[in-house]
């Protein structure tokens, strides 16, 4: 969980790249414009996520991704989890499926996962500091060639991991102490929103995906007392179909250049991908040789991205750049 109103070790969750989607934008994105089903849905908050991001061929697309759900989704539990902490994560599981119609989840090993959740006894170590929550959700489009559909990208969420402490981070005081059962309840319900999707945090309403602690907190303890869960928020979404773009804006065609020229470099020499991640102050694109190295670039300024599509950066990471100065994928 992260960026909470008050900053206790229940609250945050990395806002660095490398987690998935925390933010909330006034004024971003309205999904129920662009999808008018989405009205039936009473309550949801789908226009406040923070959407993925793919600017290609001279346009910025925001867009939503989420797992297919036509198989079950095989999640793997820490294997050291205690009978409580086993429990309470199994109850979170279960509340989504309540939540979702036709979502169902089978245990799995970590290697066939497509959700794995790790529990750890320090706080963990993140980009932005310490923290107690965190939630990497990784989305596949197909090669930028091969996008057709100005309305639906193909994309589809492959892979979350979540990593959740069993104690709260050190106060001013250096003193921390072990989350109940209850409080992992509530924080692996929220964390698994993110792993399922919404990468962000609603402002307000009815959702276990807003940004206050007390509200996460009292969802684990309702859950837990055996009362029944849903989210509008997160129906919304897998009310979409994977890919659904939010909104396009046309930018200028150099801005978009290199990831048009990485695109070309990758489908040329066969390159995995592309993947797309999103956090709270930048997104991510990048593609995969054959050893697993990544090579792609960093949008900054999400957020000032979402308001107005002309602050676009692109920026290569290094594999990139030595890519598009040799005319070749690593």
């Amino acid at each position: 969980m992260a960026q909470a109103r008050r900053r206790s070790g229940l609250t945050r969750a990395a806002a660095a790249l490398a987690a998935a989607g925390i933010a909330c934008h006034p004024g971003g994105v309205d999904p129920a414009g662009r999808y008018p089903a989405l009205r039936s849905i009473r309550g949801e908050r789908l226009g406040e996520t923070n959407p993925y991001v793919l600017p290609a061929g001279g346009e910025v697309a925001l867009f939503v991704c989420r797992f297919s759900i036509e198989a079950p989704l095989g999640v793997a539990l820490a294997p050291d989890a205690r009978p409580e902490e086993r429990a309470a994560l199994l109850a979170a599981l279960r509340a989504w499926e309540q939540a979702i119609p036709g979502l169902r989840f089978r245990e799995v090993d970590v290697e066939h996962a497509a959700i794995a959740i790790g529990l750890e006894d320090a706080s963990l170590k993140t980009g932005a500091g310490l923290d107690t929550a965190n939630t990497v959700a990784d989305c596949r489009l197909a090669p930028l060639s091969k996008q057709r559909d100005r309305a639906q990208l193909r994309a589809e969420l492959v892979r979350a991991s979540i990593r959740i402490a069993r104690h709260t981070n050190p106060d001013w005081q250096e003193h921390t102490r072990e989350i109940t059962p209850p409080e992992l309840a509530g924080v692996a319900l929220h964390e698994l929103g993110h792993a399922l999707g919404f990468q962000g945090h609603a402002r307000q309403g009815d959702t276990v995906m807003v940004r206050e602690v007390e509200v996460v907190q009292r969802a684990g303890r309702r859950l837990l007392a055996g009362e029944p869960f849903a989210d509008p928020t997160l129906r919304a979404l897998y009310a979409l179909p994977p890919g659904a773009v939010l909104s396009r804006a046309p930018v200028a065609a150099a801005r978009t250049e290199p990831v048009d020229r990485l695109a070309a470099l990758a489908e040329r020499d066969g390159l995995d991908g592309p993947y797309a991640r999103v956090g709270e102050a930048a997104a991510r694109l990048w593609w995969r040789d054959g050893s697993g190295r990544e090579v792609g670039v960093v949008v900054p300024g999400v957020a000032a991205l979402i308001r107005d599509p002309q602050t676009l950066a692109v920026l290569p990471d290094g594999p990139a750049r030595d890519a598009l100065a040799r005319g070749a994928a690593p």
